[in-house]
């Protein structure tokens, strides 16, 4: 049974392209009424389609120009305390900021572990969304209009099946997950079915998919290459701007 598992696998590395993914926006557009979180609560044949950003947005902003181009609109979730991207740093506020003038909407991607690893498992987590939200909205100038909570087995304390958290629809509320179908590429794969095969599905009423954009790329890889992808684009970017900023300011660059 593992060892299927495992060539399924790698079998579907293929579909995490930018050209498949264009492909899969088609086919979801002529068969559901994409829609905001706010509508969630609309009749069939809606689809609620997702990014959580955990590995880059430059990825994110690729996938934001292929939806924009066939009048898409989806959700992107921003995560402040992430391994690979700086949500603060000037590059990284201006693409998010592209995503958004292309009329997709603002989500917090929160991670609740961060603050119980931090000061403790008992610690007030209402007050850490409170003041992520805030800055959000501030740094991006946009309404954060709904929130999903990064790797949620991880943690405690924290209320999975509310409708809405401080204002905003929560992606994990048992509403959604009561009335949608779910699909999600976490891990680089398809971890339940493929979303090709839901979307087809006649079965299929409402569909809630979750991607994560560092998976999308030009050429087929295996998920770990797609994560050295990332890995490796942001060290050469950051010694691209280390060396303009020693000639900017006339300075020796010694090797």
């Amino acid at each position: 049974m593992q060892k299927r598992r495992n060539l399924e696998i790698l079998d579907n590395k293929k579909d995490f392209t930018e050209k498949y993914y264009g492909y899969l926006l088609k086919l979801a557009k002529n068969k559901f009424e994409f829609i905001s979180f706010l509508d969630y609560k609309k009749n069939n044949n809606n689809i609620l389609w997702r990014h959580d950003i955990d590995h880059s947005i430059h990825r994110a902003y690729k996938l934001a120009q292929i939806e924009a181009k066939k009048n898409i609109k989806s959700t992107y979730f921003f995560h402040f305390h992430n391994f690979f991207y700086n949500l603060l740093e000037e590059e990284i506020v201006i693409l998010s900021k592209k995503i958004l003038e292309l009329g997709h909407e603002l989500g917090l991607h929160f991670d609740p572990y961060f603050y119980q690893k931090t000061f403790g498992v008992n610690c007030d987590l209402d007050k850490y969304l409170k003041i992520e939200k805030k800055l959000l909205e501030e740094v991006f100038e946009n309404k954060v209009v709904a929130i999903s909570l990064h790797n949620p087995d991880t943690f405690k304390n924290f209320n999975l099946t509310k409708e809405k958290i401080r204002g905003m629809i929560n992606v994990n509320s048992y509403y959604i997950k009561k009335h949608y179908d779910y699909c999600s590429d976490s891990n680089g794969y398809w971890r339940f079915n493929r979303l090709e095969d839901i979307i087809i599905n006649s079965g299929t009423k409402n569909l809630h998919v979750l991607t994560h954009p560092g998976w999308w790329v030009p050429e087929p890889m295996s998920p770990r290459d797609r994560v050295t992808r990332c890995i490796e684009g942001r060290a050469k970017s950051q010694h691209t701007r280390y060396d303009d900023i020693l000639k900017k300011y006339r300075r020796e660059n010694i090797r």
